[in-house]
């Protein structure tokens, strides 16, 4: 049978609110937000005995409480929507207000709405810091076409909204990116434990900064060492080939960090980078 590629019925915001990220190291179990986050992906289940692995996960917080939770691994998609963050189990499908959808390298679209079901629950949550951890599993359908199994599936650190969302304007983070002004609505920083992410959001654009915790003052490599720059357009990220990065103040007291950095990816460049941020 030929197959028709279905566009997705749910629509996700264009302004994402939050853009939370996880890199790490090695699989621990997180039980606060005081925890080393050292998980080598954010998002993370089998897919029809393959394996999707996710660095990057979306959290898109609704006005009636609902949340969109979205990430993708080798250009396929999976998106799990709650109508809230406050109860400890969801059930899928049906007309529960609550469903998952997979979308496969062609675009297809299965869902659990409908005859569809699964289940998502929430192990873990950190009010302090906003975030909330969970599992799920389901079975998604391409109505009269297919259907997909979502095993085995967990996130982490998937962002629900912090009592202190102020502080983000407190930070900043300005680039160049090729001929284009890069201006940030959005500014995010993250102690994992072991590395600070730093990250600045506007639309469905993003650059992503990692780099050591214990760094000091100095130059360095953006590549190797434990620093990183990554740059997100939409569901695609790509990371840097090349780039250089300096820390011009660290208080680690203080936690404040000022530094300077310039990267490129493919024949994109982003110059005159500059943060100054608190995290």
């Amino acid at each position: 049978m030929t197959k028709q590629v279905q566009n997705t019925t749910h629509k996700t915001s264009e302004i994402m609110k939050r853009f939370f990220l996880l890199f790490a190291l090695a699989l621990v179990t997180l039980t606060s937000c005081e925890n080393v986050q050292d998980n080598q992906t954010s998002v993370q289940a089998t897919v029809d005995n393959v394996a999707f692995n996710a660095l990057y996960a979306t959290s898109d917080l609704n006005s009636d409480g609902s949340i969109d939770i979205q990430t993708s691994s080798d250009s396929r998609v999976i998106t799990i929507h709650l109508s809230n963050t406050n109860a400890d189990r969801f059930d899928l499908g049906g007309n529960s207000g609550n469903y998952a959808t997979f979308t496969d390298v062609h675009g297809n679209v299965y869902s659990t709405e409908g005859s569809g079901s699964g289940r998502v629950e929430i192990t873990d949550r950190c009010v302090p810091c906003g975030t909330i951890n969970g599992r799920f599993d389901f079975i998604a359908v391409w109505p009269g076409i297919d259907t997909v199994e979502v095993s085995n599936g967990m996130f982490v650190d998937i962002n629900v909204g912090t009592p202190s969302a102020e502080v983000d304007n407190q930070n900043v983070f300005t680039a160049q990116i090729d001929t284009a002004s890069f201006n940030p609505v959005v500014v995010n920083t993250i102690d994992t434990g072991n590395f600070l992410l730093i990250e600045g959001q506007k639309g469905g654009m993003s650059l992503i900064l990692r780099l050591p915790i214990s760094a000091e003052q100095g130059d360095y490599n953006i590549t190797a060492g434990g620093f990183n720059a990554t740059l997100v357009e939409g569901l695609i990220t790509q990371d840097a080939d090349n780039g250089s990065l300096t820390i011009l103040n660290h208080d680690t007291a203080q936690k404040t960090l000022k530094g300077i950095f310039e990267f490129k990816v493919g024949s994109t460049e982003i110059t005159q980078g500059i943060f100054e941020v608190k995290y």
